[in-house]
This record gives structure tokens, sequence and C-alpha cells, in this order.
């Protein structure tokens, strides 16, 4: 159900003929995945767990990426924001000052507009779904 992106040439030319794939994206499972470029430890970093306890799908969907996902009933995931390392205001963006997320809840969507310099989807065991530079 989830693809994670890789953003390389090299993932993008792999998974072009794959059935059922989406562009540029691999299955989480494949053993051939680069491990994820490390960020800067001294820039803050936010979490926002995301459940869906409801008895039917529930999309997520990230803004300004375009990337939407259907999370089944019991699903968790989490996205994590890293925001500028010594900035007055790390999470640039943002409607009301230093908040690092924005959500909106519509019927069965929750919109997510992280705002940082760098934005991961994690599954429910911490592994990267998905990067966003």
């Amino acid at each position: 159900m989830f693809w994670r992106r890789l953003g390389t040439p090299e993932a993008d030319a792999a998974t072009a003929t794959a059935p059922d794939s989406a562009p540029g994206a691999v299955p989480v499972a494949d053993a051939g995945a680069r491990p994820p470029e490390p960020w800067d430890p001294a820039a803050p970093v936010a979490r926002l767990p995301v459940t869906n306890d409801g008895s039917r799908p529930l999309e997520l969907f990230l803004e300004p990426y375009c990337w939407s996902e259907w999370l089944e009933p019991g699903a968790r995931v989490t996205v994590v924001t890293v925001g500028a390392a010594g900035a007055d205001w790390p999470w640039s963006g943002s409607s009301v000052p230093d908040e690092p997320f924005e959500l909106q809840y519509l019927a069965d969507m929750l919109v997510v507009w992280p705002y940082g310099d760098l934005v991961l989807l994690l599954d429910a065991a911490g592994n990267e779904l998905y990067r966003y530079p």
C-alpha cells in the first residue's frame, strides 16, 4: 500500500516498467534501497502521529507536495518535519509563526501542511516511506 520515494534516476528507471507503481517510487520492502541521507542533528524536529481509528479508509494528503495515500482502518503513520537549524523561525511558510504543522480535516480526508526544510513520512514501525526535500 505504501511506497518510498527515493528520487534517484536509478530508482525512477527501475520502477518505470513495474505495474501499479507510482512514478519514481519503490516498494518499502525493496532490499536494494539506499539508506536515507541524514539531516542536521541540531535542527528542530516535529512529529505528527496519524492513526485512522475510524471504520472507513481515510485519505492523508500532504501539501504542497500533492501526495495522497489512503489509510485503512487501524493504519498508523507519522509525519515528520525538520526545521532550519539555528533559525529564529525554523518552520518557514506557516501562517502562524513557528508552528511546524497546519491541519485541515474534511470528510474522510486529513490535509497536513508540514512547514520544514525536510518532510518525512514514517510507517508505524518507524520505516521511512516518503522523503520530500
